[in-house]
């Protein structure tokens, strides 16, 4: 069984911590994990980690939603996912917001998306972009969803001229 999850591991609970930052049907999908070097659940603490390598990193995906890295932490409080910690070189995260919208992507050293306040936190040489709308950089890069709200210490932004404020 432990080589099992290990390869795969099918959650049949959402990741509603995307909700505001996802295509409709993302949230109706399964999430799949992709655990190539190891897997270990911690049913009493709530804590799933899922290894992987630089070769064949960790992934979660679920509908639009990818993320990828050295490790993933899934945290969760009754029965809830409240928090996905994605650590690597780099951790990634890509998702389509709506579907006439160009996909999100972000990369860092860590990526946390937390359910409770509706975050995604990127640190480490933070990357933050959305085909024709913004192209930033920074060491900390926080993310407002609900609010679509974008905060950045040191930032440098590229926003295309032809990008609609």
């Amino acid at each position: 069984m432990n080589k099992l999850l290990s390869s795969l591991i099918v959650i049949s609970f959402s990741l509603s911590a995307t909700t505001s930052l996802a295509l409709p049907d993302d949230i109706n999908q399964d999430m799949v994990t992709s655990c190539p070097a190891r897997s270990e659940s911690f049913l009493d603490q709530g804590l799933e980690i899922c290894r992987g390598t630089s070769n064949e990193p960790a992934e979660i995906n679920q509908g639009s939603l990818k993320l990828s890295g050295l490790e993933i932490r899934i945290e969760r409080e009754q029965g809830s996912i409240s928090t996905i910690i994605v650590s690597g070189s780099p951790a990634a995260f890509q998702q389509q917001p709506e579907i006439e919208q160009a996909i999100v992507y972000a990369s860092g050293s860590s990526i946390t998306l937390n359910n409770e306040n509706q975050m995604i936190i990127i640190q480490g040489n933070a990357a933050f972009s959305q085909e024709g709308t913004i192209d930033t950089t920074a060491e900390r890069i926080e993310y407002d969803i609900a609010n679509r709200k974008l905060d950045a210490t040191q930032m440098n932004m590229v926003i295309p001229a032809t990008a609609n404020p």
